[in-house]
């Protein structure tokens, strides 16, 4: 399931979610700044990741020359925070890029525990890569959801300057884990909003929430 709110007309976010070759292709990307120009360089990026995709590239080497485009076509003070990955559904691997996006929560479903992967490299676009690096993987297991969450719901502020945190962003996901990714999306926006209160929405905000099924026999238990 995805979710995009922009704080205006427009917004420097963006998702994807689109099947590649048998293989679930995710993107979350925050572009620096709101309005077109960051709006225009999100959908840039996730054009030249399709082109990259559809032209053979796999994910290491498509990473790597896309951000190496970006670095010479953005203005200096632009980049792109960006998490792009692929799921295998038959082995529920995720191999994914982090490009300075980060937490990327990985909610274990058998004792409602919550990893945070910390991003793998800097942002998109802000300097060339000369190795290729290859991507990092985690493995959902039965029931795991994958949660892909732009900072404009961690750093949400309220009228007193706390920030919503990670910590209650897990808690929305250890008490609704049996509802579905629409529904848990709406709990975490409507939590969002009540802790902020009379507080102004200051970023964009994105989710990308991607869910294996738990097993017929845990079900049936």
């Amino acid at each position: 399931h995805g979710f995009f709110k922009p704080t205006d007309h427009t917004g420097g976010d963006l998702y994807d979610l689109v099947v590649l070759n048998g293989q679930l292709f995710m993107l979350l990307g925050d572009a620096t700044g709101h309005g077109f120009g960051p709006a225009l360089s999100a959908t840039q990026m996730q054009a030249m990741l399709r082109v990259s995709f559809r032209l053979g590239a796999d994910l290491d080497s498509a990473y790597t020359h896309v951000n190496n485009q970006l670095a010479e076509d953005l203005p200096d003070d632009r980049f792109i925070t960006a998490f792009m990955g692929f799921l295998d559904p038959v082995t529920h691997k995720v191999s994914y890029h982090s490009g300075g996006q980060g937490p990327i929560l990985h909610f274990h479903a058998d004792d409602g525990s919550c990893d945070w992967h910390k991003p793998t490299n800097f942002p998109v676009g802000i300097m060339e890569i000369d190795d290729q690096q290859s991507a990092a993987e985690l493995c959902l297991g039965p029931g795991d959801i994958l949660a892909l969450i732009s900072d404009g719901v961690y750093e949400y502020n309220n009228i007193h300057g706390e920030q919503f945190g990670e910590d209650r962003v897990a808690e929305i996901f250890r008490s609704h884990q049996g509802k579905s990714m629409s529904s848990l999306t709406d709990l975490l926006i409507q939590a969002v909003k009540a802790f902020g209160g009379d507080a102004p929405q200051e970023d964009d905000i994105t989710m990308v929430l991607v869910h294996r099924e738990p097993d017929v026999l845990q079900v049936r238990e």
